[in-house]
């Protein structure tokens, strides 16, 4: 009985730190200057938030539903909890299909860093699927751990040419 309670507990638990994560990515993520350096990683990763959120919302009557409540309050709470849960399908579905996932794609690598071959200036377009391609912008890419690079806008006529290479290499659309 206490291996069950702590399975509930811990299963609670993983569920609420999902749903932090998931939210945080969506809203106040959205704003931070850090991008996944893979589109394929960045896809899997929101796939993931996309389709378990509303699972993650109803994992979580592990833990509010409790023998020591009434039947009613725990008839209320599952009954709100699976309304959530659809309720955030929908909003999801509604948000996948009609926004769309775009990201920003690497259309060409202009400078290397002389100091840190990591570090570049690139050009890129906002890579929208079948429909195209979006903007376009300059941007200083800087690895941060192993996933994830943070990105600054940079005008290129402003630089220190001392300190960077002109490559101009492809980046990752590949032309025939």
């Amino acid at each position: 009985m206490k291996q069950i309670k702590s399975l509930r507990l811990t299963i609670f638990w993983l569920t609420i730190i999902f749903i932090i994560v998931a939210l945080f990515a969506l809203t106040i993520g959205q704003s931070l200057p850090v991008y996944f350096k893979n589109y394929k990683t960045q896809s899997n990763f929101y796939y993931l938030i996309f389709t378990g959120l509303p699972f993650a919302i109803l994992l979580t009557l592990f833990g509010t539903l409790k023998r020591e409540h009434s039947k009613y309050k725990n008839w209320v709470i599952g009954t709100l909890t699976v309304l959530s849960a659809g309720f955030c399908f929908y909003i999801l579905m509604f948000t996948m299909f009609t926004i769309g996932f775009g990201a920003w794609t690497n259309e060409t690598i202009l400078y290397r860093n002389k100091d840190d071959k990591n570090i570049t200036i690139n050009q890129q377009v906002f890579d929208v699927g079948a429909l195209g391609y979006g903007g376009r912008r300059t941007v200083k890419l800087k690895p941060l751990f192993v996933i994830f690079q943070t990105v600054e806008y940079i005008d290129i006529t402003k630089i220190d040419k001392a300190k960077w290479t002109y490559v101009n290499e492809e980046g990752d659309i590949h032309f025939p």
